[in-house]
């Protein structure tokens, strides 16, 4: 008796550090900022990643930190405006562990702080490749597995740009808009399959992204706690809506923002 106790025991305690975690999961814009710290935060619960990235030199620097924290890992170079870049991490990931169960969707194109009728359409439609297209590629070709599965969770970075309007950053608000809508449609059209899809919406984040922007603002404007979010902060959020303590949050969507706007 007490030789199984001792065996319960110890799986509880591997099981609280994440080692039972056997989940599968992708995520986007890895090379840095909140993908980054959201593929560190998995691995340390378990999960087998996929880390996707434009940039080689970030994303493999993003897997050898995941390797380092005892997680299987495979990284994938990859444009996610692209359908057939999209196709090739998806499959990377079914290739290596056979399932997709999280998908996290943090990949971003920012904007200069400029009027509407300033914008031009190379720019414009590169923030629409980006920030809608490769939200749709991703949760296109990760559904078709998750649908197969009747389980999975997504979990789009939006912005609170997507849910009010943002001056001078006309289109990059417009395209955070569009990925609330997807995540929406999504939740509605696969809730009953056991898929359930949400999305965190930050206020400023102290990125690389907006590292200059940040440096030009009153403190003020940024809301109640008058700071930009950790990385970490965000991330948090994201695993927490794709781990089994959110399973009834389908469709949420959390404004990760510090108060701003209350």
């Amino acid at each position: 008796m007490k030789r199984e106790r001792d065996k319960q025991t110890d799986r509880k305690e591997c099981e609280g550090k994440g080692m039972g975690n056997h989940k599968v999961a992708i995520v986007t814009g890895a090379g840095s900022g909140v993908g980054r710290a959201v593929a560190l935060t998995m691995a340390k619960e378990g999960y087998k990643l996929v880390v996707v990235g434009r940039s080689t030199g970030n994303t493999t620097e993003t897997a050898n930190m995941v390797k380092e924290l005892g997680a299987e890992v495979t990284a994938v170079i990859a444009d996610i405006g692209s359908e057939a870049d999209t196709i090739k991490y998806v499959d990377a990931a079914i290739q290596a562990y056979g399932r997709i169960d999280v998908y996290v969707n943090s990949a971003a194109r920012f904007q200069p702080y400029m009027h509407i009728h300033e914008i031009d359409e190379e720019l414009f439609d590169d923030i629409m490749k980006i920030n809608v297209k490769g939200a749709f590629f991703g949760m296109k070709h990760v559904l078709k597995h998750m649908v197969e599965q009747k389980s999975g969770v997504i979990v789009n970075v939006g912005s609170m740009d997507g849910l009010q309007s943002e001056p001078m950053l006309g289109a990059y608000s417009t395209s955070k808009h569009a990925m609330v809508g997807l995540t929406k449609n999504a939740a509605t059209e696969y809730g009953h399959m056991g898929i359930r899809t949400c999305c965190v919406c930050p206020g400023a984040i102290q990125t690389k992204m907006i590292a200059e922007v940040l440096e030009t603002l009153d403190p003020e404007v940024l809301g109640p706690m008058r700071r930009a979010a950790d990385p970490q902060e965000i991330a948090d959020a994201v695993c927490y809506l794709a781990s089994d303590k959110a399973t009834y949050l389908n469709g949420a969507i959390i404004r990760a923002n510090g108060g701003k706007g209350l």
